[in-house]
């Protein structure tokens, strides 16, 4: 056990106010991290706390010259409260940050998930301050704690692992320590959530998942094979992203795979199991399609336990023994896919763990905000804790719980007292029932011109439309009228959706697929290093903002895999390629490109809109 000292302890400020949104740090891990340049640390043990309360002061109020980064967009806007989860001085005490079960804010927006799926943990050091033997075994003790005791995924990366678009030194001299894996604990972090046997299987409504054009409905007892698939992408890829590919590029009605999982064993429904695929040819209704996402030899174990996992539900559900097939070896498909660590694995049986599969809703809690009980509530993959107390206070409530995203016995009752209200089973814990019957018995919006919907308030509207710098920024006062209404129909455009001024499950999830995957490029025509970055974050090469042969070959492939462009993959783009890439930008993201295979101002604009939207 771990001796942390708490926020009392070391004097913190109250925060602004707490994050709503949800944590999960078991699909990710732990990023470290370090103070900065130059010396940080103090010698006197008694000095340390001020340091603590030097960091979340500095992150808490910019002087003049931090609101000037704001402005210029060099500097993220003031936190709410010290952004890091922990930190650790040279003597090796711990501080409490953020702390247990609140998601982070100190690791780059630039990785889908770096903040939701992962603990930030600051050394107290500087990058000329040596990392003293007190800090790292304590390093070591809470990466432990935090992955055997509070369901930490078995990530340990430094910051500069998650920065994907702009270079940082973070962590400093700790790095070394990171790389040589010096505060991994033997059998810590599974990734696996609070039951580190269970895998989790994510219905369409949590990724985001477009409404099908059509649906071709397909009986189990027609299944007779279960076939796997890569995407051949890189392994950042997003379920809605290859949706999109799907959908606009080749023109399909879904996603063509019944399912998909990724690196961390997360699955996630496609088509699902009674609907025919769009992912073989001749074996789309007799065969399940399943896709790893990532390339050739990314699969780790607990993906190849996934999916051998999801096969077995397969067969249990079918009531036969499947046939263990790939994309590459069924009749008529002549490609490489599964590429040829995944063939191997198919050919030789699928040997694998096997462990059981649940639904990633309602009873899915996490970490320290959930409850003691049983049968009680907590943290949901429906809505956060802080998002249950809101909800409940917005119902009228008294007295009003605090919105601290702590579950307690106070929380509880509260969540029953709605759930009386709506009308749906008074247990304590809101799942996708007790989310449906609030959002029925909230409403919708108000007559087509926008203004309060079940899906978020007018405040919640505002503050995400001056979150994407909106200027001049609205009155954040959850009073709907014509700036606002203007307002959100310019937020609606730069997510990419029909800009009607209605804040609906389409704009809903738009807007989490912009934050979440966007790249943030300010569109100015200009291939500068930000937007060579994001290109080759989303094209799957190495990340140096460096456009070179390896990053050309990188995005003709990616042509070719997602658009059928036919490139001769040799790193010399010219005409040809630039004429599959007008395409392709025309196709995923409706850029209106005169395909003339010209390099210039108007497709480096298309390119940088459609990377801002997640449609690359």
């Amino acid at each position: 056990m771990v001796t942390i000292i708490s926020r009392s302890e070391w004097g913190a400020q109250p925060p602004k106010k707490i994050d709503v949104e949800s944590f999960s740090p078991w699909l990710g891990g732990i990023v470290v991290h370090h103070e900065g340049a130059g010396n940080f640390a103090v010698d006197s043990h008694d000095k340390c706390a001020g340091l603590v309360r030097k960091v979340q002061d500095d992150a808490m109020h910019y002087d003049i010259i931090g609101d000037v980064l704001v402005e210029a967009h060099q500097k993220e806007p003031e936190y709410d409260d010290i952004p890091y989860s922990f930190l650790i001085c040279r003597h090796g005490s711990i501080y409490e940050g953020r702390g247990l079960g609140r998601r982070s804010a100190a690791n780059s927006k630039e990785m889908p998930g770096a903040n939701s799926d992962y603990y930030a943990v600051m050394g107290m050091i500087g990058a000329d301050d040596p990392v003293t033997p007190a800090m790292a075994a304590a390093f070591r003790d809470l990466c432990g704690f935090l992955q055997n005791e509070w369901n930490a995924g078995f990530r340990i990366v430094g910051h500069r692992d998650v920065r994907l678009k702009t270079h940082t030194d973070c962590p400093g001299n700790l790095y070394p320590y990171v790389q040589r894996g010096d505060f991994v604990v033997p059998g810590g972090g599974t990734g696996a959530g609070p039951d580190a046997d269970m895998l989790y299987l994510y219905p369409r409504s949590a990724w985001g998942a477009r409404p099908p054009k059509d649906v071709t409905s397909v009986d189990l007892s027609s299944r007779i094979g279960f076939t796997v698939h890569y995407s051949d992408g890189p392994t950042s890829q997003t379920p809605r992203q290859i949706q999109n590919y799907h959908m606009d590029s080749n023109g399909w009605s879904d996603i063509g795979y019944n399912f998909l999982v990724d690196t961390s064993g997360r699955i996630f429904e496609g088509r699902g199991w009674y609907v025919q695929g769009a992912h073989a040819y001749g074996a789309n209704t007799t065969h399940i399609g399943v896709c790893f996402i990532g390339e050739n030899g990314d699969a780790t174990e607990v993906a190849l336990q996934a999916i051998r996992s999801l096969y077995e539900m397969a067969v249990d559900k079918t009531g036969r023994t499947l046939a263990k097939t790939y994309h590459g070896g069924l009749p008529g498909n002549s490609t490489n896919c599964p590429g040829g660590h995944l063939q191997a694995w198919v050919e030789g049986g699928m040997v694998a763990g096997i462990r059981p599969i649940d639904y990633a809703t309602g009873t899915y809690t996490g970490s320290g905000s959930d409850s003691s009980g049983t049968g009680g509530g907590g943290m949901t993959q429906v809505r956060s804790v802080a998002a249950q107390q809101q909800a409940v206070n917005g119902l009228g409530y008294s007295p009003a719980l605090v919105t601290d995203g702590i579950w307690g016995p106070l929380t509880d009752a509260g969540v029953r007292w709605l759930q009386g209200k709506v009308g749906t089973g008074a247990d304590g814990l809101w799942g996708p029932g007790t989310e449906a019957a609030y959002k029925a018995y909230t409403g919708g919006g108000s007559g087509g011109g926008g203004g309060m919907t079940s899906v978020r308030s007018v405040k919640y509207q505002q503050w995400a439309v001056n979150g994407l710098g909106y200027s001049p920024a609205l009155d954040e006062d959850g009073a709907w009228g014509p700036l606002t209404a203007t307002g959100v129909r310019w937020l609606q455009g730069k997510v990419g959706v029909s800009a009607d001024a209605m804040w609906g499950p389409a704009t809903e999830a738009a807007y989490f697929a912009y934050i979440d995957d966007g790249a943030g490029l300010v569109v100015d025509g200009d291939f500068g290093p930000a937007t060579i970055r994001a290109t080759q974050h989303a094209i799957g090469v190495t990340v140096d903002g460096q456009w070179g042969p390896d990053s050309k070959r990188a995005l003709q492939h990616h042509l070719n895999v997602w658009s059928n462009a036919g490139l001769t993959e040799d790193g010399a783009t010219g005409p040809a390629t630039y004429k599959a890439l007008q395409t392709f930008l025309n196709a995923m993201a409706g850029a209106g490109l005169t395909v003339d295979g010209i390099w210039g101002p108007a497709t480096v604009k298309a390119l940088q809109t459609a990377l801002n939207q997640g449609r690359f």
